[in-house]
């Protein structure tokens, strides 16, 4: 039994396991297929999405740029940069106030600093108190303010909505001519604010009315902001020169990141003053987030040449713009003017498909960047494995069963069989049989068994019978001592012959040895010594 139970789990074992090995051989072979698959197909994907999106980012900008160029040499606008010049400078001779009417105008701006901007933009994150280090410099610049800011009845993000106040002055007039106008394109094109600003470099109009209005961007507060550079940019610039400066933290806006489009604005050959748009970030959010259908970890965003991200990740709960920093190989290799694909370990840490190219826009040194996570592109590969190895399983299960059931009808039973009556054999049963009803080899084996054991039943059968003649002649037996014959059991006296004739199956033939010839016959004796 103990052999039967080990041929059965040898064959059974060797079985499994050759099932085993091809199974888990196709599996992987499987796997390495399709997730070679699926790398190219998201690699083909993520291309598309990278230039599609690029030009999207491109054609943005170039369209924007291409806007200031035509606006600073459009005569509404021109007509409007030397009516608002023109009006800010006056605005203090048109508003008859007295010294202390001024100083209260004065405090209740101050107020505004303290009750309104400073909380704003401390709870964006910085401490610095800004007060008076931010007010106009100029009288007219806090009057401006004053009048369109704090006196303006629309709340913070919505001072844009002033289109006529109640204090009259020339600037008045031209702003309640040109506002409605420049407002409708700031809507139109999404731009977070439009500026005009004269030769001196007072920022004479803002649709969008935040602090930096009325200020001077050469001596003010914000002249070292990127409106400032963009300002000096365009007065240094020709006609139909465009000016692009890089997001950065802008305080007027409480700290939202601000990139400035500015041109310079000509009255016919005179320089009269510059216009500036002010970028939205949000607005290039929506250019490339649009990544539906392309899975829930694919994200496009834009690295600036200081590492640090110029569109939100989809992956952070607040925003990214200036925070995030991504000193990654496609960061680089993009800042660099390279483009490629590689998978890499991004800026949070984990492996990716990334697809990376520089932007070409005038004035920024941008890259762009898609990526998928890498568990996501084999994600289907691995699913793909995992029910194979389900299937195979319980396949192998099914299989195990069926060969251990067919190896015990076929091969086991058989030899049981033959073991067993081997056994009987050995035991003394020669009349042993094996029965096996199939036409295999172990038919052939049993067969031959069979003719074996009866082959051995005869001898063993012949050998007992020789055995018992030969022990019926051993012992004394009686003999004549005069003519040599036998007495048998009955007391009869038989020749030797008859005797041994009838106790074995000897033959006797008969002949006459020398000595008996000459007594028998002495005329052959003669002869026969011759």
């Amino acid at each position: 039994m103990q052999q039967k139970k080990y041929v059965l789990s040898r064959l059974a074992g060797v079985t499994i396991l050759i099932y085993l090995i091809g199974g888990v051989v196709s599996g992987y072979l499987a796997f390495l297929v399709i997730d070679n698959s699926m790398l190219e197909q998201s690699d083909r994907s993520l291309a598309a999405i990278l230039n599609s999106r690029a030009t999207l980012v491109e054609d943005y900008f170039h369209v924007n740029q291409q806007q200031v160029s035509y606006l600073s040499q459009n005569a509404m606008l021109i007509k409007a940069t030397t009516a608002f010049t023109a009006g800010f400078s006056s605005l203090p001779q048109d508003i008859e106030l007295t010294q202390s009417a001024r100083s209260d105008i004065d405090g209740e701006l101050e107020m505004f600093y303290v009750d309104d901007f400073s909380p704003t933009i401390e709870g964006n994150g910085t401490n610095t108190p800004l007060t008076r280090p931010t007010l106009p410099q100029s009288e007219a610049g806090r009057l401006a303010q004053w009048i369109y800011i704090v006196k303006n009845p629309n709340p913070t993000g919505s001072k844009n909505e002033l289109f006529t106040s109640s204090y009259d002055s020339s600037y008045e007039r031209v702003h309640r001519s040109f506002h409605p106008r420049l407002n409708h394109f700031l809507k139109s094109f999404d731009f977070r604010d439009v500026f005009l600003l004269d030769l001196s470099g007072n920022l004479v109009y803002s649709t969008q009315k935040e602090v930096d209005f009325a200020t001077n961007v050469m001596t003010g507060p914000y002249s070292k902001s990127g409106l400032g550079r963009a300002y000096r940019g365009a007065m240094a610039s020709e006609v139909r020169d465009v000016v692009t400066v890089d997001f950065e933290a802008y305080v007027p806006s409480y700290l939202e990141p601000a990139a400035f489009i500015a041109a310079p604005v000509f009255d016919n050959a005179q320089r009269i003053g510059a216009v500036v748009f002010q970028m939205d970030p949000h607005k290039l959010n929506e250019v490339i987030s649009d990544l539906h259908g392309f899975g829930d970890t694919t994200e496009t965003y834009i690295v600036g040449d200081d590492f640090l991200m110029r569109t939100d990740s989809r992956f952070s709960d607040t925003s990214t713009i200036l925070h995030q920093e991504v000193d990654t190989y496609a960061a680089r290799e993009s800042l660099r003017g390279h483009s490629g694909s590689a998978v890499i370990e991004d800026y949070r840490g984990i492996s990716v498909l990334s697809h990376y190219r520089p932007l070409r826009i005038d004035g920024l040194d941008w890259g762009i960047i898609a990526e998928i996570d890498e568990a996501d592109v084999t994600a289907p590969a691995v699913a793909l494995a995992r029910n194979t190895l389900a299937v195979f399983i319980v396949t192998l299960g099914i299989i195990a069963f069926v060969s251990v059931m067919t190896l015990r009808l076929c091969v086991v039973r058989p030899l049981s069989q033959l073991l067993n009556s081997a056994k009987q054999i050995i035991n003394g049963n020669y009349s042993t049989r094996v029965h096996v009803a199939s036409k295999d080899e172990f038919a052939v084996l049993a067969e031959s068994h069979n003719q074996m054991a009866k082959a051995v039943q005869g001898h063993i059968a012949a050998l007992e019978s020789t055995l018992a003649e030969v022990k019926e002649l051993q012992g004394l037996l009686p003999i004549c001592a005069s003519c040599k014959s036998i007495r048998d059991d009955d007391g009869y006296f038989k020749t030797v012959e008859t005797y041994l004739v009838g106790k074995s199956k000897i033959q006797f033939s008969h002949t006459i040895c020398h000595d008996c010839i000459p007594l028998l016959y002495p005329e052959l004796s003669d002869t026969l010594n011759k």
